[in-house]
Formats: C-alpha cells, structure tokens, sequence
C-alpha cells in the first residue's frame, strides 16, 4: 500500500504526493536525509545520504506528511 492510499490521520481526506521545493537555491531536487551522528566527507564536504523524503499533501485540511524511504 502506497502512502498515497492511506487517509489523512486528521480528516480521513485525500493524500496526494508532492514535491518541496527550495526557494534559495531554487531547485526541484528531491529531498535527502542522514542519520543524526553523521559526520561530513573530508574530501567532498558532503553528509552520506540515508534516504530520501516522501513528502505528501490532505486535499481536503491541507496536513503534509512526510516518510522516509531508505536507499536500500
């Protein structure tokens, strides 16, 4: 079952999946996350991605939600 086929927790309304976006850089990327204790690469400057964020919007009370979906 997608997330998408769940009902919103707070009105049983409608989930429909959704894209953030990143006004400073203006970017579409998807958005990542790492685990709390992650260090940045010494050479690359960058934090080891775990995953990415499924974000999803109620049609009806307008509730977003967010999950993760590990890379594996």
């Amino acid at each position: 079952m997608s997330h998408e086929d769940k009902p919103c927790p707070d009105c049983d309304g409608t989930l429909k999946a959704v894209r953030l976006i990143d006004k400073a850089f203006n970017t579409h990327e998807n958005v990542e996350y790492t685990v709390p204790e992650a260090k940045r690469s010494f050479w690359s400057g960058q934090f080891p991605i775990e995953g990415k964020v499924a974000a999803f919007m109620c049609d009806s009370c307008g509730r977003m939600l967010f999950y993760g979906q590990s890379k594996e």
